[in-house]
């Protein structure tokens, strides 16, 4: 098993979990910033726009409970957690293309130890489980290759974008309430 194609398969199907996971991470939240930025962006221009997702519907009541809020320390708590949410989308899809690659590289490595172990003089045997395992690393590029060129342009076109309404917003939300900025 460790040393024929059985840990190989193992790994490399590990690495394709670890990549959906990732993108279904990354695209779950991208997806609230986008919600985010169209509603505000909508919040901006027209006050009686209608919500045109579930998620939107979500940041409509909570926008709602800000400009309502009685405690403007609350209201701005509550703001600056969009904030950080929002700028928190760039640094995870970093983390997740980064543990991809990593996870590419350690089935290598594995690979190199259990060639390490063998004390045979049959080069065959000592090569075979390196051979192997050199597709985790490509499993592990590939992976995260795919994940940077899904998210890569996108994210931060929509966090800067996001972080522009949340700022417009928030000062229209300060002038109304007569809050300092």
């Amino acid at each position: 098993f460790t040393s024929g194609l059985g840990l190989t398969i193992v790994l490399c199907g590990f690495i394709f979990i670890v990549f959906l996971a990732g993108w279904l991470h990354v695209h779950s939240e991208l997806a609230w910033v986008k919600a985010l930025t169209d509603h505000l962006g909508d919040e901006l221009v027209s006050s009686t726009a209608k919500p045109k997702s579930l998620a939107q519907q979500a940041l409509r009541d909570e926008a709602h409970s800000i400009l309502t809020a009685k405690d403007p320390a609350w209201a701005q708590k509550q703001v600056r957690s969009w904030q950080m949410r929002a700028q928190r989308l760039e640094p995870v899809l970093a983390f997740w293309v980064d543990l991809l690659r990593q996870l590419g590289l350690l089935g290598t490595v594995l690979g190199i130890g259990l060639a390490l172990m063998y004390t045979g003089s049959d080069v065959t045997q000592l090569l075979g489980p390196l051979a192997l395992k050199v597709w985790t690393t490509v499993a592990g590029l590939a992976c995260s290759i795919l994940l940077s060129a899904s998210f890569g342009m996108k994210l931060p076109a929509w966090v800067d974008a996001c972080e522009k309404n949340l700022e417009a917003w928030d000062e229209r939300r300060q002038a109304r309430s007569g809050a300092p900025p």
